[in-house]
């Protein structure tokens, strides 16, 4: 009989700041985490409510962010979005500043214009190599809202602030990020179609799987749609809703002991079969295999 893998287990965790007036942003340094928290669960693979910014400023570490290890190193930016499946290093010796920050924060006050500030984080890459003089700047704004957490002013204000202060922290990054992938010239806005495709994407992939579907609730054609998406993401719309209900799947398969039927139908597929097919074509494996290989690569 072959011997069922075990699953990796997961902690969700939920935005609990450290801060006297429970701000939607909190920095604090990987020495300090350390302090908070026991070994044990640094070692547990967590799935986080909120965005995880960690940029690392000695020693070297490998991250693990969902199915893959990202090698990092002093001057090292890492992005965790809201889901994602993180693991820190601890056997590594190294520190580096750890910026977390709710969703919300970037909506407070922005009424007209807070789809630019959501894009600007969404659109930043998982992991960014800064050079030294980048790595100063981005180290003392890390500083300088860790000092402004602390300062006796009233919530709004001091939201309002260290919304500022990470707007500006982001698109700095995206300007170190634009110089490196593109030094004769600059980079294309993201179109709004496009943005409002991978939104609804984000919302209802387990129950929206055809393309036909997100047209209906944009009001365009699946041409219209299937151009936006190719100018974007170099990928059809189809294989952009399978590459989301696949990371979901992997997520699961990984991460619960749910059966691989269950799983299918978390994802949207009401017979098995359906979903081990769906399932191989995106992955070249079937569930099960995927489940027993990364349990021994995850809990290395």
């Amino acid at each position: 009989m072959r011997k069922q893998a075990k699953s990796v287990q997961i902690e969700r965790v939920g935005y609990r700041p450290n801060t006297r007036q429970a701000l939607d942003l909190e920095v604090f340094t990987m020495s300090d985490l350390r302090q908070r928290v026991n070994a044990a669960h640094l070692r547990r693979h967590h799935r986080y409510d909120f965005h995880m910014f960690v940029c690392v400023s000695r020693g070297s570490c490998r991250a693990i962010v969902d199915f893959g290890q990202i090698e990092c190193r002093a001057g090292s930016v890492l992005m965790v979005r809201p889901a994602q499946v993180h693991r820190f290093d601890i056997e590594s010796r190294w520190d580096g500043w750890i910026l977390l920050f709710r969703p919300e924060l970037l909506q407070v006050g922005q009424e007209d214009g807070a789809h630019s500030a959501v894009d600007l984080v969404e659109a930043l890459p998982a992991h960014l190599a800064l050079q030294r003089q980048a790595r100063r700047c981005v180290g003392e704004a890390l500083a300088r809202m860790q000092a402004d957490c602390r300062l006796d002013a009233e919530r709004p204000l001091l939201q309002r602030l260290l919304q500022s202060e990470l707007v500006a922290l982001v698109t700095r990054l995206h300007v170190v990020h634009q110089g490196q992938q593109r030094p004769a010239g600059g980079s294309q806005p993201v179109p709004e179609r496009f943005r409002r495709f991978r939104r609804l994407v984000e919302t209802h992939f387990q129950e929206w799987h055809h393309v036909s579907r997100y047209a209906q609730a944009m009001a365009c054609s699946e041409r219209t749609l299937s151009r936006a998406c190719g100018d974007a993401a170099g990928v059809a719309p189809k294989a952009f809703i399978a590459l989301r209900i696949a990371l979901e799947a992997k997520r699961l398969l990984v991460h619960t002991e749910l059966p691989v039927a269950a799983v299918g139908a978390r994802v949207g597929f009401d017979q098995a079969t359906n979903f081990v097919k769906f399932f191989r074509g995106a992955e070249g494996c079937t569930p099960g295999e995927f489940r027993r290989r990364q349990a021994g690569v995850l809990q290395d």
